[in-house]
């Protein structure tokens, strides 16, 4: 069933007061302006309800993952799209649930994109979070990094692109940039750049001094000035 169909089957289902909306314009038309903008907004909602209990119903995690990236993104990326090149600018929830979606799917890239995109409208959350976009986006990738350096996988190159961000464009509580300082700091201890680790290791306490990094920071300390004294010595 292509998306369109589905999507026609859902608004039938709705009733015929949806019916009756949808009719009076077309999808090329539905964000031409303000007043059609809304009635396609209210639509899309009522669609994006039916969804979500979609995925309140499963239990597995796994498939709703797949549901989330397999289905539902490629369903709303489209009128995200269309939102975003319309120039209109007002509260958006499917635009903020697809940001959500692409952040917990981990497509990372196209999830800050939107978000940037949502922090430039002054979008807000879904109630539900009670948080704003910078503190949400910041931590689901340091949980997400977090969790691949216990998995001995990379975190990068996400972990360090977010860092000018959570450190510097935005206004976070200082344990979110010290939790990335700590870690940044962590994979440069394991490889042994000393300097680099303790870089990182200051400034997360500078912002965080309950953050943890006491004796990998002395332990850094140590191991560089032991390297520059076995320099010194050949």
């Amino acid at each position: 069933m292509s998306i369109a169909l589905a999507h026609k089957r859902r608004v039938l289902a709705l009733g015929p007061a949806a019916v009756a909306s949808i009719e009076s314009y077309s999808s090329s038309t539905a964000l031409a302006s303000p007043a059609n903008a809304q009635k396609h907004l209210k639509l899309m909602e009522s669609a994006l309800a039916i969804d979500l209990e979609r995925l309140a119903d499963m239990n597995n995690l796994a498939s709703r993952q797949q549901l989330k990236r397999d289905e539902l993104l490629p369903k709303y990326m489209d009128y995200v799209e269309r939102y975003r090149d319309s120039g209109l600018n007002h509260p958006n929830l499917v635009l903020m649930q697809v940001m959500v979606w692409l952040f917990d799917t981990e497509q990372f890239e196209l999830g800050l994109e939107v978000a940037m995109f949502a922090i430039g409208q002054g979008q807000s959350m879904p109630e539900r979070f009670r948080r704003d976009i910078p503190t949400f986006v910041g931590d689901a990738v340091i949980e997400w990094a977090e969790n691949e350096q216990k998995c001995g996988r990379s975190p990068e190159p996400y972990l360090s692109d977010m860092l000018p961000f959570v450190d510097g464009e935005w206004d976070l509580t200082e344990q979110i940039p010290a939790k990335y300082h700590k870690l940044i700091g962590i994979r440069a201890l394991d490889a042994k750049d000393w300097t680099k680790a303790i870089t990182h290791f200051e400034r997360a306490t500078e912002l965080y001094a309950a953050v943890g990094v006491g004796t990998r920071l002395e332990g850094a300390r140590k191991a560089l000035a032991k390297e520059l004294a076995h320099k010194a010595a050949e």
